[in-house]
């Protein structure tokens, strides 16, 4: 018996096939079709969650349909793979299916009750009932999801108080008597020497961008790039010192600062890591490295026992102030909008800054208030009887520090160490943890607006609740997830990482 009623007969439905079976979702349900694009992998997710995607700025998270379904095999991906965009509650979701086949109407078709003997693989609940389409003498019979059941099943277990972005405390109350006596760095190197700045005095580090060359200005100048609205200068160092400039790399990165209120960028052949040293280790540059009281060089950084020497730059002093003139002239920039002064004040309100590294293909992101320096991967010593995430402990000037595997952590395949991995020292919970990272990609200056909540249907997992929220940067396809650290273990698993600390 039809179950169809003649006031249903204008519903349309969109056909497409998943496996062998076809089936049906309401138009009205339909944002848009699209084609299957880049996917932003998160760890830790069920099965049928393939991740997120970037929809003309927004973040909507990507669904398996046939794992979703009940079916023990994903959907394959060829050319004619699609992405079913459904709109509910505002809320997007991608449906991944592996081709749209035509649109159908009521008008010519009846719907059905779903037998109780078709499709014995599939999850019923997600069904609503049978669409037929008679073409002559064959019948095909398309299965009508519903929607409800797929989508807001899920939307409805978020936590939203607990998983939606927050505003992190302010860096000054997680300050302990002992980082008092520190100063913070981001190194880079210029050819074979390597610098330094101090952290509160870098905006940025991005990577080489489209640079628009400038007749007129001083041959140090490279000339200027549009960021997020603003025309920046960039000058080479390799220049400014008297070097040739380095042949562009992979490595090479851009690093922007403040210099008296105005947003410059330097080029790099690499940056190296962000250190935390120690005041009894910065010493002022001899008196030959200048003969002006307004020396680029403010301090030299004795590390590694006084075999590593670094030079601390003081942006102020890299550019006279005549030469900065004319690159306001050039940039088109005005003090008014760009004093550190009020970067480190109102504009806190909606910009931060945070550190960028990889893991497999994805990119993660943590606050750098967090970050307590950068290292190499070096000198670790295993640890027997420990969780299978913690890859052992290191010894960082004195004080024991235990090493968490995020690969492992994250349910993701080993990976042996090279050149590019990273431990990322943290602050979590008044103690110091190391994360092995595949590799560390940049500084980002973030907007508030840049920082999306976790799609629902990723956030009604407990398996998400680390992931602070996604970094939509300048709402193009590159997405970050912003781990929330504190999160990424259990009350145990913290227990167990403060008496490997403490032994």
């Amino acid at each position: 018996m039809s179950t169809a009623q003649s006031g249903q007969q204008d519903n349309i439905y969109v056909s497409f096939r998943v496996g062998n079976e076809t089936f049906g979702i309401g138009i009205d349900d339909v944002k848009q079709i699209i084609r299957l694009s880049h996917i932003t992998r998160v760890p830790k997710m069920p099965d049928y969650v393939l991740g997120m995607s970037n929809l003309r700025g927004e973040v909507m998270p990507l669904t398996d349909l046939s794992l979703r379904l009940g079916y023990r095999k994903p959907c394959t991906h060829t050319d004619d793979t699609r992405v079913i965009v459904i709109e509910k509650n505002d809320t997007l979701t991608g449906l991944v299916v592996e081709s749209v086949s035509e649109v159908k109407s009521t008008e010519v078709h009846n719907i059905d009750a779903f037998p109780e003997m078709l499709s014995a693989d599939v999850d019923k609940k997600y069904i609503s009932g049978i669409l037929k389409v008679t073409d002559g003498a064959k019948v095909t019979l398309i299965q009508i999801l519903a929607t409800d059941e797929i989508i807001e099943k899920d939307a409805n277990l978020r936590d939203t108080e607990h998983r939606t972005y927050k505003k992190q405390p302010s860096a000054e109350k997680d300050e302990t008597a002992a980082s008092i006596k520190e100063k913070r760095f981001i190194s880079f190197n210029i050819l074979e020497q390597e610098y330094a700045v101090e952290i509160h005095r870098i905006n940025e580090i991005i990577w080489m961008p489209e640079v628009t060359a400038i007749p007129g200005l001083p041959d140090y100048v490279l000339g200027i790039f549009s960021l997020r609205g603003k025309v920046i200068p960039l000058i080479s160092l390799h220049r400014k010192f008297g070097r040739k400039d380095s042949a562009l790399q992979e490595s090479s990165r851009v690093i922007i600062v403040d210099v008296n209120g105005i947003m410059v960028a330097f080029s790099a052949d690499r940056v190296n890591a962000v250190l935390s040293v120690e005041e009894s280790l910065i010493e002022e540059p001899p008196m030959t490295f200048s003969d002006s009281e307004e020396s680029e060089i403010t301090a030299i950084l004795k590390l590694g026992k006084g075999e590593r020497l670094v030079m601390a730059l003081e942006p102020r002093f890299i550019v006279s102030k005549h030469e900065l003139e004319a690159l306001v002239k050039a940039s088109g920039q005005t003090t008014e909008n760009l004093t550190m002064a009020d970067l480190n004040t109102e504009s806190n309100e909606t910009e931060r800054q945070i550190v960028t590294f990889r893991i497999e293909n994805e990119e993660y992101g943590i606050h750098i208030e967090k970050v307590q320096e950068i290292n190499r991967y070096t000198n670790v010593t295993k640890v027997p009887k420990t969780p299978k995430f913690i890859e052992g402990i290191i010894n960082l000037r004195g004080e024991v520090i235990p090493l968490i595997d995020l690969r492992t952590r994250f349910d993701l395949t080993a990976k042996e160490r090279d050149e590019f991995t990273r431990v990322i020292i943290v602050n979590l919970k008044n103690m110091k943890v190391g994360f092995v990272v595949d590799g560390v990609d940049e500084v980002l200056r973030i907007r508030q607006d840049d920082i999306d909540d976790v799609p629902a249907m990723l956030s009604a997992t407990i398996n998400a609740e680390f992931i602070a929220g996604v970094v939509n940067v300048d709402k193009t396809n590159k997405m970050i997830l912003l781990l929330n650290i504190e999160d990424l273990f259990s009350q145990a698993e913290m227990t167990k990482l403060e008496k490997m600390q403490a032994e």
